[in-house]
């Protein structure tokens, strides 16, 4: 009987002692990164961190997010982790906005901006629904049926076809495909842990800026979107997506600088 109720008592410790390390790890990277980095060689879009040693250059409180901002000769790149399931539901629900300006400043009615994931209406319920199921799956009881996390990442990358843009100008459609000819690149995906990463990758050449000049850039994490009634799927209605919590309906965002890496 002692023994169980020290079980008992070392599970909550645990607990603590594990969210103290991740806060620990956080607080030694800045709130907004402070250099600007070349990309990797083997730099993949492919919702993977693997070729960033799973390493960011910050952590930002604002968003709760892990990011880095990185180019190459051809692309600028970001890679944002997730760790947070509220924080990830928000993504999941209204995407991740990156905005780039020409200069430094807040103001630049030219700005370039990538939003990814882009979901609506059955697609998003489905998804969110998925995820919800994933990290409790004692909710119903039914633990024959836990989701795997390969299942979660492919029902993601068959819902997760679009990217919206704004201020590129050879790119009529604000709405592309994520398997479009302009080489813009998006991916996303969990990993085992259940912490989602988001990477986008947007070529140089759209964004007009000059490798010797610094730029500000804003990330926001949107609001969700509104979404429609949902509509049959195979004749039968989708699960509704699990309500989400007031703070987490509010769009969080920040601003940084960054001038271009030379390799």
């Amino acid at each position: 009987m002692q023994k169980n109720n020290d079980m008992k008592t070392l599970k909550p410790i645990t607990l603590a002692i594990l969210l103290m390390a991740t806060a620990a790890s956080a607080q030694k990277l800045p709130n907004v990164q402070k250099e600007s980095i070349f990309a990797p060689a083997d730099i993949k879009i492919d919702g993977k961190a693997t070729e960033w040693h799973d390493q960011f250059k910050a952590y930002n409180s604002a968003t709760d997010v892990y990011y880095t901002l990185a180019n190459d000769n051809e692309n600028l790149y970001l890679i944002i982790r997730a760790k947070y399931k509220e924080v990830e539901e928000k993504i999941i629900n209204g995407g991740i906005t990156l905005s780039i300006n020409h200069a430094l400043g807040k103001k630049d009615p030219t700005a370039v901006s990538v939003t990814f994931p882009v979901m609506r209406d059955n697609d998003v319920n489905l998804v969110a629904n998925m995820v919800t199921r994933k990290f409790y799956p004692q909710i119903n009881g039914d633990t024959s049926s836990i989701i795997k996390v390969d299942d979660l990442n492919q029902l993601m990358d068959s819902k997760s076809k679009q990217i919206n843009t704004t201020g590129i100008k050879s790119i009529v459609d604000n709405t592309i495909s994520v398997y479009n000819s302009e080489g813009l690149k998006a991916a996303e995906r969990f990993d085992d842990k259940l912490q989602y990463t988001c990477e986008l990758a947007i070529p140089l050449k759209y964004l007009s800026l000059s490798g010797s000049q610094p730029f500000s850039y804003h990330i926001t994490v949107n609001e969700p979107a509104p979404q429609g009634p949902p509509h049959p799927v195979n004749g039968r209605m989708p699960p509704p997506g699990p309500p989400m919590a007031v703070t987490s309906l509010a769009a969080t965002d920040f601003w940084g600088e960054y001038q271009l890496a030379a390799k």
